[in-house]
C-alpha cells in the first residue's frame, strides 16, 4: 500500500466570459487546427439535414438507436482525419468553461439553476475520479481547443467583439453571441471523463425559487479534459 498522500484537486479558474451557448443539441470539442473542417448542420439548419452532415453524425453519435449517451467521438474532415468529442448538454444551455492554472486540464459544465451560483462549479471541479465515467481520449496537438455548438459550421463563426482574453477567444455567428470559444491549453493527449449531479427538486426550478447559500439541491453535468502526455505522433 502506498503511503503517498493523494494529489490535491486541480485548481480551476472560471473566466466570466468563458461561456458557450447551445440552442439545443450537443457541443463539440476539437483541436483548433481541425475546426475549420467542421461543417455543422450545413447551409440551412432549418431544412431537412443531409444525412452526411457533421451535425447529424454528431447527434447520432450521442443518440444511437434506443440509447442516449452523454459523450461520444466522431470523425470529420474531407478524409475523416479529425476527431471531435461530442458532449450532450441536454437542452438549450449556456455552458461555463473552467481552465486549470497550468493549462493541462479544462472543464465544460452546464447547470440548471435560476441564477449564477458557485455550487455547480465546485461540484464539477472537485468531483472524484470514481464519480466520473470515461469517454476516451482527445488529441489537442496544437495547444488550442475549440468548444462550440455542434450545429454551427466553422466557416460561419467569427471572433466576438472584444472577445479575446489571455485564456480564450469567444466566437459569434450572425444573431447569436458566444456560440463557441477557442481555449489556450497545453498541447498533448487528453483523457476525457464526464459526470453529473441530479438535484432532488429536478432541473427546472422556477426563477423565483428561493434557496439558501448552503443549498446543494441543484442539477449539473460536466465533461473534463485532463492531459496525460504527448499527442499521437508528438514528442
Amino acid at each position: 500500500m502506498s503511503n503517498e498522500a493523494p494529489a490535491p484537486p486541480t485548481a480551476f479558474h472560471w473566466p466570466p466570459s468563458a461561456r458557450v451557448n447551445s440552442l439545443g443539441g450537443p457541443l463539440l470539442i476539437c483541436d483548433a487546427d481541425a475546426f475549420p473542417d467542421w461543417g455543422g448542420a450545413g447551409p440551412d439548419p432549418y431544412q431537412d439535414l443531409d444525412p452526411a452532415c457533421d451535425y447529424l453524425r454528431a447527434w447520432t453519435a450521442v443518440h444511437p438507436d434506443d440509447d442516449d449517451l452523454d459523450a461520444a467521438t466522431v470523425r470529420f474532415g474531407p478524409e475523416r482525419q479529425h476527431t471531435a468529442l461530442i458532449w450532450e448538454t441536454d437542452g438549450e444551455a449556456s455552458a461555463e468553461i473552467a481552465l486549470a492554472a497550468d493549462s493541462a486540464a479544462f472543464l465544460v459544465m452546464r447547470s440548471w439553476i435560476p441564477r449564477t451560483w458557485d455550487g455547480p462549479r465546485r461540484r464539477a471541479a472537485r468531483a472524484l475520479p470514481a464519480e466520473e465515467q470515461p469517454a476516451g481520449t482527445l488529441d489537442l496537438p496544437g495547444g488550442r481547443a475549440v468548444v462550440a455548438w455542434a450545429a454551427v459550421a466553422a466557416a460561419d463563426t467569427r471572433p466576438a467583439p472584444e472577445g479575446r482574453t489571455a485564456t480564450h477567444l469567444s466566437l459569434d455567428v450572425d444573431g447569436t453571441s458566444r456560440i463557441g470559444a477557442v481555449l489556450h491549453v497545453a498541447p498533448g493527449a487528453y483523457r476525457v471523463t464526464y459526470g453529473e449531479q441530479e438535484g432532488v427538486r429536478g432541473r427546472y426550478l422556477p426563477a423565483d425559487t428561493p434557496f439558501a447559500s448552503a443549498d446543494d439541491d441543484w442539477s449539473c453535468r460536466w465533461v473534463r479534459f485532463t492531459r496525460t502526455g504527448p499527442a499521437a505522433g508528438g514528442a
